[in-house]
C-alpha cells in the first residue's frame, strides 16, 4: 500500500493561523475563478431576453455561484436549468425596476460584495497558479510525503470477528467471548485459520475472503487492533481480545516497509497543496499587515462594562 499522509502534515505555509484562512478559502474558492477580460468572440450570446443578452460567461458565473446546490448532473439538462434561472433573474429584475421596489443601498452593498469576491477569487487563483512549479512540488513531496513516512511497517492481517449483539450486556459479551475461545481451540489444534474463518467468523465482508483484512498501518486500525497486531510475528496468531465491536483474533500474514506514494502518481495533489499553501500565506500576510478594528466587540465590551458598574 502506498503511503501518502494526509496533507495536514507540517508544511511551511501551514501555520496555526492557517485554520481560519482555510475555512475562508473554502468559501471563496468553492468554484473556479470568473473569466476576466473575455472578448465577445470568446463569450458568445446564448440567448436574448427582451433585448438583454445572456452570454456564456453569465451561465458560467451562475454555475459558480449556485451550481453546487443543483441536483442536476447531466451536462445538457444542467445547462438548460442554469439558462432558465438566469433568464428568470433578468425578467424578475426588470419587474422589480418597473415596480420601483429597488433598494439602491442594498444593491450597492451587493455589488461591492460581488466585486470583492470576484477579485478575491481571481487573485487567489492567480497566486495559486504562479506558486506551482516543479521545484515547489518536489519540495512538498520531500517534506510531506518522504519525511512523513513512519518507520513502522505495514501489516498484512487476517481476522476472526465475533460480534457483540446489542444491547451489549454481560451475557452478550460472554457469549462472544466463548465463541472466540472455541475458535482459538480449533486453531491451536492445527486447523487452518482461513477454514475457521469460513466456518464461524461473523464479519460478512472478510469472511468470504478468508478473513483477509488487507495491508494496514497503525493509523488505519483502532487502538486495540494496533496494540495487538504490532506485537505479532510473521505467521503468528493472537489470543482473543475484546473491542467495543466484539471479540477478535488476528493473524499476521506478512509485513513490509511502508512505501511512499510515487511522485508522478500524486502530482495533481501536490500541485493543489502548493497552490493552497501560497493562497493561505497571502491571506495570513495581508491580515497581519492590516489594521482591523472590531467595532462590534468594542461595543460589546462597553455594554458589559456598563452592566458591571
Amino acid at each position: 500500500m502506498n503511503a501518502l499522509p494526509g496533507f495536514c502534515m507540517p508544511y511551511r505555509a501551514m501555520t496555526a493561523r492557517a485554520g481560519l484562512a482555510t475555512v475562508w478559502l473554502a468559501v471563496m474558492l468553492g468554484a473556479g475563478a470568473p473569466a476576466f477580460g473575455q472578448s465577445p468572440s470568446a463569450d458568445p450570446v446564448v440567448a436574448v431576453v427582451n433585448g438583454s443578452p445572456i452570454r456564456e460567461s453569465d451561465l458560467e458565473l451562475a454555475d459558480e455561484v449556485i451550481g453546487r446546490n443543483l441536483l442536476v448532473q447531466d451536462p445538457i439538462e444542467r445547462r438548460e436549468t442554469l439558462l432558465k434561472m438566469v433568464t428568470d433573474a433578468v425578467l424578475l429584475a426588470k419587474v422589480a425596476t418597473d415596480r420601483h421596489i429597488e433598494d439602491p443601498a442594498d444593491l450597492q452593498r451587493r455589488a461591492i460584495f460581488a466585486r470583492n469576491q470576484g477579485l478575491t477569487n481571481h487573485l487567489l487563483n492567480v497566486v495559486g497558479q504562479q506558486a506551482v512549479s516543479e521545484e515547489a512540488m518536489r519540495k512538498a513531496y520531500q517534506e510531506v510525503v518522504l519525511n512523513g513516512v513512519t518507520t513502522e511497517p505495514e501489516l498484512h492481517l487476517r481476522h476472526l470477528v465475533f460480534m457483540i449483539a446489542p444491547p451489549a450486556d454481560d451475557a452478550a459479551v460472554k457469549a462472544a467471548e466463548q465463541k472466540a475461545k472455541a475458535a482459538m481451540d480449533r486453531i491451536n489444534k492445527g486447523e487452518d485459520f482461513t477454514a475457521v474463518v469460513a466456518g464461524v467468523s461473523e464479519d460478512p465482508v472478510t469472511k468470504a475472503r478468508g478473513g483477509d483484512y488487507d495491508w494496514r498501518q497503525r493509523g488505519e486500525m483502532g487502538k486495540e487492533y494496533a496494540d495487538v497486531a504490532i506485537k505479532l510475528k510473521k505467521g503468528e496468531v493472537s489470543q482473543p481480545f475484546k473491542t467495543a465491536v466484539g471479540w477478535h483474533i488476528l493473524k499476521l500474514e506478512d509485513m513490509r516497509p511502508r512505501k511512499p506514494a510515487d511522485y508522478d502518481n500524486i502530482r495533481d495533489r501536490l500541485a493543489a497543496m502548493v497552490a493552497s499553501a501560497a493562497q493561505i500565506e497571502l491571506v495570513d500576510k495581508v491580515r497581519a499587515e492590516a489594521k482591523i478594528e472590531r467595532m462590534d466587540q468594542i461595543h460589546k465590551a462597553d455594554k458589559e462594562g456598563a452592566k458591571v458598574r
